[in-house]
């Protein structure tokens, strides 16, 4: 009796195996493309002013050592919100510097600007929306004897 229900079961899962290789949906073909008559192209007068866009960064220049800051940028990587982040890491110069401003520009040439005054501390940062494709951010710096100089620019890629 246990031999031939051993039998049976055996017989049933190599029947459920058989058919189950057939009863997946057959491959459809890809479909082939049916050349479509293209209408004549116009021409469209091309205008010579383009957007600023981010523009290229140029020099910058070092605080004096009794004023010197070092600096963090980077993005926090999600698409869904992208943001930028400009932070102090510390340095000589957090109770000398009087304002520190940060610059995003977008791709699309639009600037947004930020201002960090005293007191400083060392992880104070402010935050940009972005571009998920590359930012370009400047900081300027402003301390006495020196002014306000350029300590930073460059172009930011989204990670």
């Amino acid at each position: 009796m246990k031999k031939i229900s051993l039998i049976l079961a055996l017989s049933l899962v190599t029947l459920l195996l058989f058919f189950a290789g057939c009863t997946q949906a057959p491959e459809t073909p890809p479909a082939t493309a049916t050349p479509t008559p293209v209408p004549p192209e116009t021409t469209v007068p091309v205008t010579t002013t383009q957007p600023a866009g981010m523009g290229t960064p140029g020099p910058t220049q070092t605080l004096p050592p009794q004023y010197s800051l070092t600096f963090q940028v980077q993005t926090n990587g999600r698409t869904t919100d992208p943001l930028t982040y400009v932070g102090i890491n510390g340095g000589n110069g957090l109770n000398y510097v009087t304002d520190v401003e940060a610059i995003l520009i977008t791709p699309d040439g639009t600037k947004q600007s930020k201002t960090m005054s005293q007191p400083h501390y060392s992880g104070q940062n402010v935050s940009f929306p972005c571009s998920t494709w590359q930012n370009r951010v400047e900081i300027w710096t402003t301390a006495p004897g020196v002014g306000k100089i350029k300590v930073y620019d460059e172009l930011v890629p989204f990670k």
